[in-house]
């Protein structure tokens, strides 16, 4: 898979996090580098919200409960990872 398949991927997880109530205008301006808790500010119940949200997209398991704040380009690649290897 290439980079533009993981751009499309950053881009889904983006209307994913739309979709479970963040603000479009906001995530218009995210970068790939931004942290889910700690620049997003997910709270606990939209982790779990954005993990079956994913799951249900992508049909892929992704644990947003590790240690791990994953930023938004490393969980598409992630992603794209795991669905290629599916």
């Amino acid at each position: 898979m290439s980079t533009q398949d993981t751009a499309d991927v950053l881009s889904a997880v983006t209307e994913t996090l739309v979709d479970i109530g963040f603000d479009a205008q906001e995530l218009a301006d995210a970068a790939p580098d931004w942290a889910l808790r700690t620049e997003l500010g997910l709270s606990s119940v939209e982790t779990t919200e954005l993990q079956l949200a994913l799951k249900q997209r992508f049909g892929v398991t992704v644990d947003l409960w590790d240690q791990d704040d994953y930023t938004l380009g490393r969980l598409a690649e992630l992603i794209r990872a795991r669905r290629s290897a599916s």
